[in-house]
């Protein structure tokens, strides 16, 4: 799940890559600490700014509207009740851009970080396929297949950073101590079965009785399984689950008319933010983060799906060393981060106005 999960975080950040362009541009903007930063780049930052600024409008403005667009107000930060006119948020969101993607480069070369040749292959293949599925879109807006691949190595070695910054012998190492304590407090091990709330075959989906009644049937296997729980057992506990759950799915799916397509567990060790953003029903993601080691829950955790989740030790089913990655990942991605924010606002600015200029905003189209 949450490789499906980052895999679509993955492809909306490249889409949004998608920027303005004009018959004749410029090679390159100037540059930033000494990084020069490439007009496609420039382009590419500039797009994902309007973005987050369409993102902001009101439901009377029309961001596919460019040019009108730009010249409106929209609030920038709902608490404070911040507004800015869209050019303006424009240019300052382009700028804090590539100063993030020039700190990423230059942070990556000073602690000596270096892509591998899987890292490089993998970037360019991801690179061609959103050639291939969106080409038509990025012609229109004078992107190119080196600027995706040139983006796509940033991501990468923005990720690769948190090793060279965090991990083992890295600038700043987290303490085994430290991410142990993340894991267990911060991040939860599951074992669990998916179930659609909508026919498998027809698509019609579950009305409110329906959904109702599985849940039911689905706690019922919850109850089954708990009056059976072994304790301190990771695996005793996973196969009491499996068989009160494997028990109940075919009753749980016959409310809808369908049978079970896949009745194996499946585990995933999932983040708080990761949590949040998957169990989007209300009180679901506190219901799965405040069960204890063994425990297990039916909840609704999106308006398309159930689950019948157990929660588990994870350092009973993995070591510490095989999580390592993944803990300083959701411990530490929000701090590198802001790191990098400050580290790129420090950087000399080289930026050429006049070379700016040839690649205004008001050519992005917007569609």
């Amino acid at each position: 799940m949450k490789q499906k999960l980052l895999a679509l975080v993955c492809a909306l950040a490249l889409v949004v890559s998608l920027a303005g362009c004009v018959i004749s541009t410029p090679d390159t903007v100037g540059s930033l600490g000494g990084y020069e930063i490439s007009s496609g780049l420039y382009l590419l930052a500039q797009y994902d700014a309007y973005q987050k600024a369409a993102d902001l409008a009101s439901s009377d403005q029309d961001a596919a509207n460019v040019k009108a667009f730009l010249k409106q107000t929209i609030t920038v930060d709902s608490d404070s009740g911040e507004t800015a006119t869209v050019s303006d948020y424009v240019a300052r969101k382009t700028l804090e851009n590539l100063q993030t993607y020039a700190a990423t480069e230059l942070r990556f070369d000073e602690l000596g970080g270096q892509l591998t040749a899987e890292e490089e292959q993998q970037a360019d293949s991801y690179a061609q396929q959103l050639m291939d599925q969106y080409g038509d879109t990025y012609k229109a807006n004078g992107i190119g297949l080196e600027t995706v691949q040139h983006f796509e190595r940033i991501l990468l070695k923005s990720n690769d950073l948190l090793t060279l910054v965090y991990g083992n012998g890295g600038e700043t190492p987290v303490s085994d101590a430290d991410l142990t304590e993340h894991l267990e407090n911060n991040m939860v091990e599951l074992a669990y079965y998916v179930i659609p709330l909508y026919n498998t075959s027809t698509y019609a989906f579950a009305d409110d009785d329906q959904k109702a009644q599985m849940l039911s049937l689905a706690q019922t296997a919850v109850d089954t399984y708990t009056a059976n729980a072994p304790t301190d057992n990771t695996d005793l506990q996973l196969s009491a689950f499996t068989q009160a759950v494997s028990s109940a799915l075919p009753d749980i799916y016959a409310v809808l008319g369908s049978t079970p397509s896949d009745t194996n567990v499946q585990t995933e060790l999932l983040g708080s933010s990761t949590l949040d953003s998957t169990f989007t029903q209300s009180g679901s993601a506190d219901t799965i983060r405040n069960l204890a080691y063994g425990q297990a829950a039916a909840v609704q955790y999106s308006s398309y799906a159930m689950m019948l989740a157990l929660r588990v030790d994870p350092l009973s089913v993995a070591s510490l060393d095989d999580l390592r990655d993944q803990v300083i990942t959701d411990m530490k991605t929000s701090e590198l981060k802001t790191a990098l924010s400050d580290y790129g606002a420090s950087l000399e600015n080289h930026l050429d106005t006049s070379a700016m200029n040839k690649l205004p905003m008001t050519k992005i189209v917007n569609k």
